[in-house]
């Protein structure tokens, strides 16, 4: 046969496989986490439709039905096996929760007994995790937990979910069924969610809500199981022709490739009536389903047990499908925790250990600081902070230097383009970019209305024919007008930078609650203090602009003679003011590169970039009073309850990812990746949906099987076993449509014959051995046909 997981599984000791799956379900489902999709069974049906009867044939558990106790949150039903018989009830918080509540809820716990009655113990736990009368009480998101162990229990989690209801009543408004809605709707959606949808046989089911939803969410019914309930009220109401062929799965719009099953409900017990044992209740449903047109259905559909052993087996092979993912996400989560609680940081209680936080964070910080200033970007061990690889939105706030650098270069060319409080060219008709500006003139234009005027204005005692040897001084601070507004704004957006990076530092290396504390407490001053100390350095070199200092350099010489040498070239001619303007421009253009130098190399480099070297200086903590320690390094009471309740949830998580490695690396889940079979929900490991190209594409590069040996012998010598022998060689079948092909409709049949044959057979030897012999002893219960396990496995085949 197929080596499915399912055989795999059979093969092994099953329970032990079974608790290691669960075990994991349970430690995911402490951890709560948001990006985890749970791989779980839903019981979800209209409030009518005998869901509580159908959790107490599976469990053995009488939930009490009083003012609805368990129809306002999601309830999680746990069967274990265990040498001892015992029943526990509990409650897993929503983390949202304030973490008072959440301590108040965790406290909840019981154990069943004389003394603490289980129909007590759930409507206790009821009002304390949503309280009647209170608005809202069907959105509370925290589970109930109700593990019930013993030596004959199954190894099975359910979630039962509230019962739909259709229309408002004194118990459920309109909001309240919008809210149970949207709660049943939040799990079936996940794609590794089972739903178990309870159908009752009391009302025509094409008007079951359940069932739209379950078409809604799982179009192709590839994790659908149908449960029909009170089947023996459906000739009543006129539609046990009807519901038969439900529940063969023949109804096109509600064919579930996970099949129906069909539950017969005990009567209403009275009160003080005891609930009836499993014996009785499976002898009720021999009963029921021995005659009339349920006899035609096959054994393995009917009944409590039939469904409680199909649900164990299914949950196992669903979660084992999903570990791979689960592995992936788990460690995703781990990751994400680790990060917060590292952001939180550890919790000190004296000053003195406050301090030497600070040192330490101080020592961190300082080893980010000193690659970044100097620019060579390297990160110390086991830091990521610098970048490998470009950043496509622009330089990164981590590399100091480089974002520097780059406002270095954009104050120099704004000094070059936009430091000339006049535009002058060298022609008498500027181009028309200059025409649009007022403060554009031609060189010989500028001299004779400017220069010549101010020539005019500002003469002294010197011999006519001399010229004043402060004017080139004066038109030159004139010129030279929008230095000191370029060379503040180069200034402030260095600082900014700074700012920047120390924000990615603090980021980086600091807890979060210290991160305002300590940009209010030290880094803000401490950067106040760099700035002002670059702001006054800046004034020295403005008030520099004023001194009437000559050009000490040669070049000023060089070009003033060949601008005089190429006039006398061309026979030109030039005034008085000319020669002071030209004198002022070659003047202004050395003195813009000494200018851009001195800032960059005195303002920004001496007292910003050299600054960063000690900011983070230990020595700095030192000098720190207690007040200002304890201010920046102190936590609240709410940074302390979330450290622990994330290092709650990290324990969780460890817990969930060592129970799910350990399954990952099984040999027959490494060989498997991804399960092919029934659970087949066309997702990815992500479960997220697949396009058709991608489902194509996935089936192609799927390695074939081995062919079986050719000795493999045929099930009496019916050429039909030909069939599936070549089936099980090529590997995992194709996923059939919605309605199977013809050919496997007939195939399924006759073996459903044969099934059906098989078993009258036996009803036919146990009905003739019923009454014990003489000596009063029973006879042996009479076993399968022996070719009744190769049926069944081959209608399993064709489904």
């Amino acid at each position: 046969m197929s080596s499915s997981l399912e055989s795999t599984l059979d093969a092994r000791d099953l329970a032990g496989e079974q608790g290691q799956l669960l075990n994991l379900l349970e430690k995911l489902q402490y951890a709560q986490l948001d990006n985890v999709k749970l791989p779980q069974i839903v019981v979800v049906g209209d409030q009518s439709a005998g869901k509580s009867s159908v959790l107490e044939a599976l469990t053995g558990i009488p939930f009490p039905r009083e003012a609805g106790a368990c129809t306002r949150f999601a309830t999680e039903i746990r069967l274990r096996r265990s040498p001892e018989s015992s029943i526990t009830v509990s409650i897993i918080p929503d983390r949202n929760r304030p973490s008072s509540e959440q301590e108040q809820l965790l406290e909840f716990g019981r154990l069943i007994n004389s003394s603490s009655p289980f129909d007590l113990t759930v409507m206790g736990a009821a009002e304390l995790i949503a309280p009647k009368g209170v608005p809202g009480r069907f959105a509370a998101r925290d589970i109930l937990v109700v593990e019930k162990k013993g030596p004959d229990m199954p190894l099975l989690t359910l979630v039962d979910l509230p019962g739909l209801v259709r229309n408002p009543n004194k118990d459920q408004s309109l909001e309240d069924i919008h809210i149970i809605e949207a709660l049943s709707d939040r799990y079936m959606r996940s794609p590794r969610t089972i739903i178990l949808a309870v159908v009752g046989g009391n009302s025509d089911y094409v008007q079951a809500p359940i069932l739209t939803k379950a078409r809604h969410f799982d179009p192709n019914g590839t994790r659908t199981i149908g449960v029909l309930t009170k089947p023996d009220l459906t000739d009543s109401i006129g539609l046990e022709d009807k519901f038969v062929e439900l529940v063969k799965n023949n109804d096109r719009r509600n064919h579930f490739r996970l099949g129906w099953y069909v539950l017969l409900n005990p009567g209403p017990r009275t009160e003080g009536e005891t609930w009836p044992s499993a014996e009785q209740r499976r002898s009720t449903e021999r009963d029921f389903f021995s005659k009339g047109k349920w006899s035609s259905l096959p054994a393995s559909m009917c009944g409590a047990s039939a469904l409680k052993q199909r649900l164990s087996l299914q949950l196992q092979q669903h979660i084992g499908r999903h570990v791979n993912a689960l592995r992936r996400q788990i460690q995703k989560a781990l990751d994400d925790c680790d990060a917060e609680l590292k952001s939180l940081g550890t919790a000190k209680s004296t000053p003195e250990e406050m301090r030497l936080e600070l040192i330490e964070l101080f020592y961190f910080s300082n080893e980010l600081v000193v690659p970044a200033a100097h620019g060579f970007y390297k990160n110390p061990p086991k830091t990521i902070f610098f970048r490998v690889t470009a950043d496509p939105k622009g330089t990164p706030a981590q590399n100091l230097r480089a974002r520097a650098a780059e406002e270095n270069d954009r104050f120099s060319a704004r000094i070059r383009a936009d430091g000339r409080k006049f535009k002058l060219s060298a022609s008498s008709d500027p181009s028309p970019a200059d025409k649009q500006s007022a403060s554009s003139y031609s060189k010989s234009e500028y001299a004779r209305l400017e220069v010549s005027r101010l020539l005019h204005q500002i003469r002294g005692s010197e011999f006519p024919m001399d010229s004043t040897p402060r004017a080139v001084y004066m038109l030159f601070q004139s010129h030279s007008e929008p230095w000191p507004r370029l060379a503040q704004e180069h200034k402030d957006n260095v600082g900014a930078v700074c700012n920047d990076f120390l924000r990615e530092v603090i980021n980086y290396i600091w807890p979060q609650r210290m991160r305002e504390p300590l940009r209010r407490h030290f880094l803000d001053p401490h950067m106040k203090a760099l700035m002002d100390e670059a702001d006054q350095e800046l004034k020295h070199l403005l008030q520099d602009l004023n001194l009437e200092v000559q050009p000490y350099d040669p070049e000023y010489q060089e070009r003033l003679v060949a601008w005089k040498s190429k006039a006398a070239e061309t026979g030109a001619t030039y005034t008085e003011a000319e020669e002071i303007l030209e004198k002022m421009l070659i003047f202004y253009e050395l003195s813009a590169k000494t200018f851009i130098r001195n800032v960059i190399t005195q303002v920004v480099e001496r007292h910003l970039l050299q600054g960063m070297y000690g900011i983070f200086n230990p020595v700095e903590v030192m000098a720190m009073t207690s007040e200002v320690v304890e201010s920046i390094a102190a936590e609240n009471q709410e940074t302390r309850d979330r450290r622990q309740a994330l290092a709650a949830q990290r324990k969780a998580i460890e817990q969930a990812k060592d129970a799910c490695t350990d399954l990952a690396m099984r040999k027959e889940l490494r060989e498997r990746p991804d399960e092919h079979g029934d659970l087949t929900d066309g997702t990815s490991g992500e479960d997220e949906p697949q396009s058709a190209a991608n489902r194509v594409s996935r089936s192609s590069s799927t390695p074939r099987r081995r062919p079986l040996p050719a000795s493999t012998p045929n099930v009496a010598g019916d050429t039909r076993s030909n069939t599936v022998v070549e089936a099980t060689a090529r590997g995992p079948p194709q996923l059939p449509p919605p309605v199977p092909p013809r050919q496997l409709q007939i195939a399924e049949s006759e073996c459903g014959q044969l099934d059906a044959l098989y078993d009258s057979e036996r009803k036919l030897q146990t009905n003739q051995k019923t009454d014990p012999d003489k000596n009063g002893v029973s006879p042996p219960s009479v076993p399968d046909h022996p070719m009744k396990r190769h049926t069944s496995s081959f209608r399993n085949i064709f489904k």
